[in-house]
């Protein structure tokens, strides 16, 4: 008897494993293969799914610095097959709540981010854009001596 009760509580509480996996963010790198200086692990975005009424969306982003990350800046786009909008701008050193990782906890990142570290970059109240094609946010990070070259990554949300 006792057996049916754990079997039972056992098929109710399988199906909440997979609950969080539906209201994941797809992303991938564009290039498929990440940044030279570290990695997105984590991307979220609130609120998720994005309704016509949203104006605003916040991410956040998570990862790792394979390099020191000196002057880095994250650009948000809303990229469609014919259209490319900035939705904005924000120093990696000056995003608000920015965060490096040690020992489980967080702390407020010194600039510039050392190597080996990990780091979780709130970005706030970023402009909802509503674009007539089927399109998608994109977050990309940028090393400021490479932004005005066309060597950079993106990894799409």
């Amino acid at each position: 008897m006792a057996t049916s009760y754990v079997r039972l509580l056992l098929l109710v509480l399988a199906p909440l494993l997979f609950l969080p996996a539906l209201y994941a963010v797809d992303f991938g790198y564009c290039n498929k293969n990440g940044y030279d200086y570290g990695n997105f692990s984590r991307v979220e975005i609130s609120p998720n799914p994005v309704g016509p009424e949203d104006n605003y969306l916040n991410i956040t982003v998570s990862g790792y610095a394979s390099k020191q990350l000196n002057n880095v800046t994250i650009e948000v786009y809303a990229k469609s097959k014919k259209t490319t909008d900035l939705l904005g701008g924000y120093s990696i050193c000056k995003v608000g709540n920015a965060c490096v990782i040690r020992s489980g906890l967080c702390f407020s990142p010194e600039c510039p981010i050392e190597a080996g570290t990990k780091f979780v970059l709130p970005i706030p109240k970023v402009q909802v854009d509503d674009l007539e094609d089927d399109f998608k946010y994109v977050v990309s990070l940028l090393e400021d001596d490479l932004v005005n070259s066309s060597d950079y990554d993106e990894k799409f949300i």
